[in-house]
């Protein structure tokens, strides 16, 4: 940490405020809106992880050093550096858990892409707070781990599901010496469990087990639960009566004195709901009803219990589901915080502090410590200090009918200060994924810097997108450049009617998939976008089966057949390459040559197809960039290379 960075966290631990008050977060009102630079939305983010230890003594921060992260200890009694250190170059740092006050754990996975791991899975360490005693606890090799859990009553050691290649990846449960990183093998597991699950204080409760035979389409397999009953005993096989094969299932933890089991799963509904399992009884009982979107997140009190949960079917609607003093006091913070989202990250053990993460779409995040007795919160630090929150514009949420009659959530940001009728030039950004990902309220340093350099951002949650069901995720299979591209197409046309968007100067952009959908855009709809970017895209689909990471093991491969199909000549005429006679519009095309998902053979096939045809197109290509820039000056670059282009085309 520089002198300069040091002293900057320093400051923010000197200011205070009452509950009741937010104004830390905000700076006072402009009359106008300057032009903010592109450094101030794209620099390294100082802050993206604080956690407390278990008696409050230290914070441990994660920061962001450009093509790696740093991790941070600082004594909270006189703001001391304790400890600070990298492991290298394009390592990444998560999971940080404190075991004792003393020490604490994370892990570390190379990321070479903001949006690809390089196939590398994560190492496990400890280090004490002081950065001694560095051990390597888990090294991922013939075998392969998860984090069970810390097993709380036992500072010594955590626990973690093992999967060796000799158990035909069969998860079992190990204990592991936090200081001397020696594992021990625990019994009493069910047989073929893919996934334990650990209680509240560290006991073995529940297994899935999923199997998918070859003739199984992908995600269509058997999947079995076995639980074992909070008085102990026996372990026994849940049965879920109406679940189907594929259906939407997911473990969220446990009541405070482990008797239930919270699930999310859309086996009674459209979308995933939250379930109670009473594991004395075998009793299930719905706790949500009427949801528009999917269970997003458990909401935690400040001694990490669940008491209600978040949905995001447009902005955030949380849901309590408990009555206690805790949840009235969250309440209280939910109110303290009024249009923001805030969550309870880490507390001390005795639940008396607690830090709280607060942020918007006009927020880039803030970070406070809780006092539950005082009922006061200090400010810990921020992401992104430069931002003033009265500066950013905010999402607003739509939702329109497609053609075919399916409705389509999403989101509009205009400049600061831009109304409905104002006829913006206008940049549709197109998540990735496409499927399971989705377009969420939330800060958005992208979208934020085109709103702030005069653009209308259109964001549409198109079929195949995540967190609105099954139904609604299935029904993008095998319609990349077909119904999923329209559902683009229609929610263009739906801005251009609401008088949000000038039609003459509209560009269409997107990353990975979104990279495809640009340029399928451009090219199914010719006359409609003046402009399109293609951000380490795909434009091939043949070649997704030939080249990058997906296809490498046979998962993958079932993967591509259910979500793409296998029909060539439907996959050639959807296709980008193939599509470069009908491409009007302007052409920026971005990509990084360490790229494994989407790798540089899709540039290549493009820019050999647009010179055949003589179709002029502007590149910026990095060599030490892959699936996402994150290097800061390169990340500089891109969007003052993306600022000129989209003013030249659709610019005043």
């Amino acid at each position: 940490m520089s002198k300069k960075q040091k002293s900057a966290f320093m400051l923010g631990l000197s200011i205070t405020l009452a509950l009741p008050s937010a104004e830390v977060i905000a700076q006072n009102s402009a009359d106008s809106v300057p032009e903010i630079p592109v450094e101030d939305f794209f620099s390294n983010t100082l802050y993206t992880d604080v956690v407390i230890s278990p008696e409050g003594t230290y914070y441990a921060i994660k920061a962001d050093a450009g093509d790696r992260d740093q991790l941070m200890v600082i004594r909270r009694s006189d703001n001391e550096l304790t400890a600070s250190f990298e492991l290298g170059q394009y390592q990444r740092f998560s999971k940080i858990n404190w075991v004792t006050d003393e020490r604490f754990i994370f892990e570390s996975r190379k990321r070479v892409g903001l949006w690809d791991e390089q196939e590398q899975p994560p190492n496990l360490y400890a280090i004490n707070a002081d950065g001694s005693h560095r051990r390597e606890l888990f090294s991922w090799g013939v075998s392969g781990y998860s984090l069970l859990s810390m097993m709380p009553n036992d500072p010594d050691h955590i626990m973690i599901n093992k999967y060796h290649y000799s158990d035909r990846g069969e998860a079992k449960a190990h204990r592991i010496n936090v200081n001397s990183a020696r594992s021990y093998y625990m019994g009493e597991q069910p047989p073929k469990a893919d996934q334990l699950i650990a209680d509240n204080d560290g006991n073995l409760r529940l297994s899935f087990a999923y199997e998918e035979d070859d003739e199984d389409a992908y995600g269509k397999g058997d999947l079995s639960i076995y639980f074992k009953p909070v008085t102990g005993g026996e372990w026994k096989k849940l049965e879920l009566e109406g679940y189907e094969d594929g259906q939407t299932l997911n473990f969220y933890g446990f009541s405070p004195d482990n008797r239930y089991a919270y699930f999310g799963t859309d086996f009674e509904s459209k979308v995933a709901e939250v379930y109670q399992f009473d594991t004395q009884t075998d009793n299930i009982e719905r706790l949500t009803k009427n949801s528009s979107s999917d269970v997003l997140s458990p909401v935690l009190d400040v001694k990490g219990d669940i008491i209600g949960f978040d949905f995001m079917p447009d902005k955030i609607k949380r849901v309590y589901t408990d009555n206690s003093e805790s949840t009235a006091l969250m309440k209280n913070l939910d109110n303290a915080f009024p249009g923001q989202r805030v969550s309870i990250t880490s507390s001390a053990k005795d639940g008396e502090l607690a830090v709280v993460y607060v942020r918007s779409d006009t927020n880039p995040g803030s970070y406070f410590l809780f006092n539950t007795k005082t009922m006061k919160a200090s400010f810990i630090a921020a992401p992104n200090k430069k931002l003033n929150p009265n500066q950013l514009a905010p999402m607003r949420p739509f939702t329109i009918t497609a053609r075919d009659g399916l409705e389509l959530p999403g989101y509009i940001t205009l400049p600061k200060g831009a109304e409905k009728g104002d006829k913006l030039p206008m940049i549709v950004n197109v998540h990735g994924g496409p499927h399971g990902p989705r377009d969420m309220w939330g800060f958005s340093a992208e979208n934020q810097f085109f709103a702030n350099r005069g653009y209308a951002v259109l964001q549409v949650n198109f079929r195949g997108s995540g967190g609105y069901g099954s139904e609604f995720l299935q029904a993008g299979y095998g319609e990349w450049g077909r119904s999923m591209q329209d559902d683009v197409t229609d929610a263009t046309l739906w801005a251009i009617e609401q008088g949000y968007a000038d039609p003459e100067r509209i560009c269409i952009y997107g990353g990975s998939y979104g990279g495809y959908s640009a340029m399928m855009g451009i090219a199914k709809e010719p006359d409609l976008y003046q402009c399109g970017v293609g951000y380490v895209g795909v434009y091939s689909l043949p070649l997704m089966y030939d080249a990058g990471d997906i296809s490498r093991n046979q998962s993958g491969e079932k993967y591509l057949e259910r979500v793409l199909g296998t029909d060539m000549e439907v996959l050639k005429a959807n296709s980008p390459v193939n599509l470069v006679e009908k491409m009007k519009a302007d052409i920026l095309l971005v990509h990084g040559e360490k790229d494994v998902r989407v790798p540089i053979e899709h540039y290549n096939a493009l820019t050999q197809a647009l010179d055949r045809v003589n179709k002029p197109y502007q590149t910026f290509v990095k060599e030490d960039e892959g699936h996402g820039f994150q290097k800061e000056g390169n990340k500089f670059e891109l969007y003052k290379k993306l600022e000129t282009f989209f003013d030249k085309h659709i610019g005043e």
